[in-house]
């Protein structure tokens, strides 16, 4: 069985690694994931006036997301932290909690850093295992992709056989969470 999975990416720039590592991930999971990407860079910030005027918006995203068998995202880390776009998002989900409750999430990201995206992902793990959120998130196998800019060719593609290797234990325990949830 392929599983639905709906990929978001902190930046929607195509020279991104975090976009490059999702595109890796939907060309090569492909027998397992059937990955569609999701641009949240649309979405306004979370207020209520912005909820009536966004409102179809606001409703396709939570359709999709809740629709989905789970979730990937890929984070840069801005200011030791996650991008504002990634924590939007998930705040207006917040709003909907059965948007992401007990969503199988896979978390992975890389930036320009040596530590990778270490501190945006610890982040996200408070964020999506708020009591308003409650998600189930991959936690055997972190992938920080650190030093991004070393692990691609020049045409953005992965050439790091660490990374490959890490990002493959990744989706075999994202699909078991997605199995088992």
């Amino acid at each position: 069985m392929v599983h639905k999975i709906i990929a978001i990416s902190g930046s929607d720039s195509p020279l991104s690694s975090n976009l490059r590592l999702l595109h890796y991930l939907k060309l090569h999971c492909a027998d397992v994931f059937q990955i569609q990407l999701l641009s949240i860079n649309q979405l306004p910030f979370l207020s209520a006036e912005n909820a009536e005027k966004y409102q179809a918006d606001l409703d396709y995203v939570r359709n999709v997301l809740h629709e989905a068998d789970g979730v990937i995202i890929a984070t840069s880390e801005i200011n030791y932290s996650v991008p504002a776009n990634i924590k939007n998002l998930i705040d207006w989900c917040s709003l909907d909690p059965s948007t992401l409750q007990h969503k199988p999430i896979m978390l992975l990201g890389a930036s320009t850093g040596r530590l990778g995206t270490v501190r945006a992902q610890q982040h996200l793990r408070q964020i999506l295992t708020s009591p308003g959120i409650n998600a189930c998130i991959t936690h055997e196998t972190e992938c920080l992709v650190g030093n991004a800019p070393d692990k691609f060719s020049p045409d953005g593609q992965l050439i790091d056989s660490e990374t490959k290797k890490i990002l493959h234990n990744l989706c075999a325990e994202f699909h078991s969470l997605i199995q088992n949830n």
